[in-house]
C-alpha cells in the first residue's frame, strides 16, 4: 500500500509542508514516485516517520533526529519507551496518546506486524490533539485522566463494543437501552474531563473530525450521531413533564434531526467565550444568527413550544448535563445575542438541549 503526500498528511496530521522540507534535506524521501511524479510514501517509509515525530517531540532538533536515524540505534521499543516516559513528565501532546503507544511498543516486542492505520494513527494522535487543547488544556485532561479508575477503561472498551452491536442489529436511538448506554457514555466522557462541559466540547469537536481518532476509537460520525439520538430521546421524557403529547410527537420530528447541529456551534461560540471575543463582533453575531435559527428549527417554528423548552431546560439539571452548556456560557450567549436584537434577552430562556 503506498500513500500519496497530501493522504499521508490528511492521514497523519503532519503537513505537506513538513512532509516536503524532510524530503528536501534528506530526513525522510519517499520510497517512490508515481509515473506524474507524486511522491509515493511505503509502510516502512511512514514507519520512519513516526521515528521522526516522536525524536522531536523529546525535543531534538532535526539534526539531531537525522544522526539519530543514521546511527541505526533509534529502535521502535527504545523510541516508545522514551517517549512514553516524556509524556509521564511533560504531558502537553496528548490524552490518549500512551495508551496507544504502549500497545504498539507490545506489538513491535512480540514481532507483531504493525499496518499503515497502525503508524498513521499513532501520528494523528500525537498532532491531533494540540489542535483542539491547549498546554494548560492537556495537562488539566491528562491529570484527570491518570485519577480515573482503570476500569473505566475497560468499561468505554466494552461500550464501544456495545454500541456497535445495537448499530448493526438496527436497535432505535430511542429504546431504553440505547438510551442508558448513550447515558453512561456522556458520564464516562464527563468524568474524563472533570465536569468541564467546555472540554467535553472540545473532544467531541475533535472525535468528530479526526478520522484517525475514529478509528482507533471504534466510535465513528454514525455512532456518534447515535449516541446523540439516544440522548435527545432520553432528554425528550424529560421534556415530556412539561408539554402536551402532540408536542412531544412534534419535538421527535424536528427536536432529533437537529441534535448533531448543536455541538459543534456551542463549541464554536465557546471558542469565543475563552479569548473574550466582543458580543459586537461579526464573526460570533453570525454564530449567534445561527443559535436562534436552530433553536427555531429544533420546535418547528413553534415559539410557543420553544418557551416551555428552555423554562424546562433551566429546571432540570439532568437536561443540561453533558450539553456544552454552563453558567458562563449562558452569559456570555446572551451578551451577543442582547447584541443581536435590540430586546433584552434573560439568559434563563437560553437552551441547547
Amino acid at each position: 500500500m503506498l500513500l500519496k503526500i497530501g493522504e499521508l498528511a490528511k492521514r497523519s496530521g503532519v503537513t505537506i509542508r513538513a512532509l516536503r522540507h524532510y524530503d528536501e534535506i534528506g530526513l525522510l524521501s519517499p520510497s517512490t514516485r508515481s509515473e506524474g511524479g507524486f511522491r509515493l510514501y511505503s509502510l516502512e517509509d511512514v514507519g520512519k516517520l513516526y521515528r521522526i515525530q516522536a525524536l522531536s517531540r523529546l525535543s531534538l532538533p532535526l539534526a539531531e533526529v537525522q544522526k539519530v536515524l543514521a546511527a541505526g540505534n533509534a529502535t521502535f521499543p527504545d523510541i516508545m519507551e522514551e517517549q512514553i516516559a516524556f509524556l509521564d513528565h511533560q504531558i502537553s501532546h496528548a490524552v490518549d496518546l500512551r495508551d496507544h503507544l504502549v500497545e504498539l511498543r507490545s506489538r513491535v516486542q512480540q514481532s507483531a506486524a504493525l499496518t499503515m492505520d497502525d503508524w498513521v494513527g499513532a501520528l494523528a494522535q500525537m498532532s491531533a490533539v494540540s489542535r483542539y487543547f491547549n498546554d494548560d488544556e492537556r495537562r488539566a485532561l491528562a491529570a484527570r485522566r491518570a485519577s480515573v479508575d482503570e476500569s473505566c477503561d475497560k468499561e468505554k472498551a466494552a461500550m464501544t463494543i456495545s454500541l456497535q452491536q445495537l448499530m448493526t442489529e438496527g436497535v432505535k436511538a430511542d429504546t431504553d437501552e440505547a438510551q442508558e448506554l448513550a447515558y453512561r457514555w456522556i458520564q464516562l466522557l464527563m468524568a474524563e474531563v472533570g465536569g468541564d462541559e467546555g472540554l467535553l466540547m472540545k473532544y467531541y469537536t475533535m472525535q468528530w473530525n479526526e478520522d484517525s481518532l475514529q478509528l482507533i476509537s471504534g466510535i465513528d460520525q454514525a455512532g456518534m450521531t447515535y449516541i446523540s439520538h439516544a440522548m435527545a430521546y432520553r432528554r425528550l421524557k424529560i421534556y415530556a413533564r412539561y408539554c402536551t403529547s402532540d408536542e412531544i410527537r412534534s419535538l421527535r420530528r424536528h427536536y432529533i434531526r437537529h441534535t448533531t447541529s448543536w455541538p459543534p456551534l456551542i463549541a464554536a461560540i465557546r471558542s469565543h467565550m475563552t479569548i473574550g471575543t466582543d458580543p459586537k463582533d461579526p464573526e460570533l453575531q453570525r454564530l449567534a444568527r445561527e443559535w436562534t435559527a436552530l433553536e427555531s428549527k429544533k420546535v418547528g417554528g413553534d415559539l410557543a413550544l420553544a418557551t416551555k423548552l428552555q423554562q424546562a431546560f433551566m429546571h432540570e439539571p439532568a437536561l443540561r448535563f453533558g450539553s456544552g452548556t454552563d453558567g458562563p456560557f449562558l452569559s456570555y450567549l446572551e451578551n451577543a445575542l442582547q447584541a443581536l436584537s435590540n430586546n433584552p434577552i434573560n439568559s434563563k430562556t437560553k437552551d441547547s438541549a
